[in-house]
């Protein structure tokens, strides 16, 4: 009987391990496999809309700075993370972006990104730059903060009566979106705006930004600016020193050199809470990438153009020099 006993007891205990180990070996599975522990695998491409098409389909031309509108349920839309957290300056927000058809250029892509608000930090250990995304974005809002395009969910100022897209909740941008494949940034098309373009190369003047039609169809998309130079770049100011930004949102804006004047605005902004805000404004001629967004508080004023680092090193020793 004590023999009957002891090997059921050993037959349970292998039973115990083999299901323990099965059950392990799906918890192994997601490091070395396509699987993400992020978002919703379950998620399927149905109704995909390039960027450009959401946001013709969905924008205001009433001169509003501040509005949201519904998006239709079911829409989807897919794209490449461009900006995230990583060093704490773009923050609550990732941006993404695809390539559309160039309609004055056949066979030429053009890039199209959104910045999308979420209420959720450490987002870059999730999406990493590089990474392509699937995002089930119909029952959101599309529309405008200041004049600056994004997704989100909708909010209503009171005090001013005003309406516009806010941070999607946690649980609900975690439901809503779906890793695809591994992060791979040089599949990003970086749009180089520069102070010597070469044409051949599909790059465009600096100050081409200062038109409204090209900063906004920009909005949202990674772009460099080539052989540009920072106007306080004195060798004592920082880039976003808390006493200055508390007043601001607490972010500053640094402008560029023959761009630092009342309507005619091109610079980086920075969050006081960046790990680099304490930096130096760097010296000399430089090459800035980051994600661009336009800016304005009301519609009777120009806009201005703000760049947000993703990291310091976004900033370079120019190559036009």
């Amino acid at each position: 009987m004590k023999t009957m006993k002891y090997l059921k007891l050993a037959l349970l205990a292998l039973v115990a391990v083999f299901a323990t180990t099965s059950c392990m070996d799906d918890d192994w599975k997601d490091p070395n496999s396509e699987t993400s522990p992020y978002g919703n695998n379950s998620i399927q491409e149905t109704n995909v809309m390039p960027i450009a098409e959401l946001k013709k389909a969905y924008e205001k031309n009433d001169g509003s700075v501040n509005y949201a509108v519904r998006i239709a349920d079911g829409t989807q839309i897919k794209g490449i993370v461009t900006g995230n957290d990583i060093e704490g300056n773009i923050y609550s927000q990732i941006s993404i972006q695809d390539e559309s058809d160039n309609p004055n250029k056949p066979g030429e892509k053009v890039p199209s990104g959104i910045i999308i608000s979420v209420a959720q930090g450490g987002l870059s250990g999730q999406l990493q730059i590089g990474q392509e995304v699937l995002i089930n974005v119909g029952g959101l809002y599309y529309g405008a903060y200041r004049s600056q395009p994004q997704l989100g969910v909708n909010y209503h100022d009171t005090s001013k009566d005003q309406y516009y897209p806010s941070r999607i909740s946690r649980a609900d941008w975690q439901n809503r979106f779906k890793v695809i494949g591994k992060p791979d940034a040089s599949k990003i098309k970086v749009q180089v705006f520069s102070t010597n373009p070469d044409a051949s190369k599909g790059e465009l003047n600096v100050a081409d930004l200062l038109d409204a039609d090209v900063a906004y169809k920009y909005a949202g998309c990674l772009v460099t600016l080539k052989g540009v130079e920072f106007a306080m770049g004195d060798g004592k100011t920082t880039l976003a020193p808390e006493d200055e930004g508390k007043t601001l949102g607490y972010g500053v804006t640094r402008y560029f050199k023959g761009y630092d004047k009342t309507n005619k605005q091109i610079g980086i902004r920075t969050s006081c809470y960046a790990e680099f805000a304490a930096n130096l404004v760097p010296q000399g001629v430089v090459d800035v990438t980051g994600v661009l967004s336009c800016y304005k508080s009301s519609a009777k004023y120009n806009h201005t153009v703000q760049l947000a680092l993703r990291r310091f090193s976004d900033i370079k020793a120019s190559e036009s020099k």
